[in-house]
């Protein structure tokens, strides 16, 4: 896994930049209010320092966004493990199919 530099520019982009930044904290923010012109005008600027200051935080090893990401990698690989719940229902699921054939 790896951290995230979020910019959405459209429809649910928003909600899951929101989540990846503020809830499960995997990502950063470069910018995360994006406005959209009804006219077809442009969306506004992003400045050179917000793209810098994001990139920065997604490269600094030592940060909580990347540590958080290590976290979730562990805790990922865990449920592919035999007694791991990912194992075990892909297990349920052959299972269930072969039963059926």
């Amino acid at each position: 896994g790896v951290p995230i530099a979020t910019w959405p520019l459209y429809a649910e982009q928003q909600t899951n930049a929101f989540e990846l930044v503020h809830e499960v904290k995997m990502g950063v923010e470069i910018a995360l209010d994006y406005r959209v012109e009804f006219n077809g005008g442009p969306n506004y600027l992003v400045t050179a320092d917000k793209i810098e200051r994001g990139i920065r935080s997604v490269l600094d090893k030592d940060g909580e966004v990347r540590k958080n990401v290590k976290e979730m990698r562990a805790k990922s690989r865990k449920t592919l493990l035999e007694g791991g719940s990912s194992y075990t229902y892909l297990g349920h699921l052959i299972d269930y199919i072969m039963n059926q054939v």
